[in-house]
């Protein structure tokens, strides 16, 4: 039988979910009116909700706060994951703060600081490259619970996406359109997801007797994509796609062929990956690959209240799509 959620009690008494978690926790006194309580009573009767004993848990240790920190919040994939992570909190009553550590592995060291200081109840965490860990196992001594999402650390639950799969299939599909020499434009080395995607096509080239003809490793900007893909068009003339472990750092590849008076499609084909809505808005349309990034912020924020642990791990499908930006050569 499916479990009745904090939402669904919440919009039965038209009140919000946090003040629903008031009342379970006894915590209302001073904070809404008495019919506004017994309101909130009687949905959980009509209802027959039970909380769930994990996600009571968590809400009762001391904040009620879960922090979500990512690498740069301006990249749309990270917005649209920590959207997910706070939808799944507010059905629980739980508040989320958000930290960017802006692609700084020493910024990311000191909002650990920050976190023990602020007292959260646990962390959905996006790393920029290997955390500190001395830092990150002080939180775990305090019984600040983690999940990581995207990228995997040892030692923690994770929920990540099919990058191996996902790029494989993409090299499947280049190569089906006729695409030979491809330059290959790379995340952070040490970031699983980035080394996934690029090793994830290399493998799929093999089975056709190619290799990317160029790599170069970025940092999944838009500026990273710009610099690179100018630097290899300049160096390697004849290349005939661009494939990037982003879909920020193809777009960015998009613009630097078009300064170089390179015409695309029609000279050059260029791919991504994650299928931001950025990627619906440039023209040509990109060809991608569609990772649900939502889904993935909700599924971390789940396991989190579940109390997941070690060596849990999700991992959800992907998607090709064919845009624009790749037609047959």
């Amino acid at each position: 039988m499916r479990r009745v959620t904090i939402k669904e009690v919440a919009a039965l008494a038209g009140v919000s979910p946090s003040t629903v978690s008031r009342v379970l926790n006894g915590k209302d006194a001073g904070h809404m009116r008495p019919e506004t309580k017994e309101r909130v009573l009687a949905a959980i009767r009509a209802l027959d909700y039970t909380p769930a004993k994990a996600a009571r848990t968590l809400r009762k240790r001391k904040t009620g706060v879960i922090a979500i920190l990512l690498p740069d919040i301006s990249n749309p994939f990270f917005s649209l994951l920590a959207r997910g992570v706070a939808s799944v909190a507010f059905e629980h009553g739980l508040s989320t703060l958000i930290c960017d550590s802006d692609n700084s592995l020493e910024k990311e060291t000191q909002f650990w600081d920050i976190l023990l200081a602020e007292g959260v109840d646990g962390v959905v965490f996006v790393p920029v490259g290997e955390p500190d860990g001395a830092k990150v196992e002080k939180l775990r001594r305090r019984g600040v619970e983690m999940v990581i999402a995207d990228r995997r650390v040892p030692g923690f639950p994770v929920v990540e996406a099919d990058n191996r799969g996902g790029s494989a299939s993409l090299a499947e599909l280049l190569v089906s359109l006729g695409y030979r020499r491809i330059a290959y434009l790379a995340g952070p080395k040490g970031v699983s997801t980035a080394e996934d995607r690029l090793e994830g096509f290399q493998v799929a080239l093999e089975k056709h007797g190619l290799s990317p003809t160029v790599v170069r490793c970025g940092d999944f900007t838009y500026e990273s994509g710009y610099s690179l893909a100018r630097e290899v068009l300049s160096q390697h003339p004849g290349m005939e796609a661009i494939v990037a472990g982003n879909d920020l750092m193809a777009i960015g590849a998009l613009r630097a062929a078009e300064d170089l008076g390179i015409a695309v499609p029609r000279k050059l084909g260029i791919a991504g990956f994650d299928h931001v809505f950025p990627a619906d808005l440039v023209r040509p349309r990109l060809t991608t690959v569609a990772v649900p990034a939502y889904q993935m912020g909700k599924e971390a924020m789940r396991l989190l209240i579940e109390g997941a642990k070690a060596p849990e791990r999700k991992v959800l499908p992907v998607k090709p799509i064919l845009g624009e930006s790749t037609p047959r050569r």
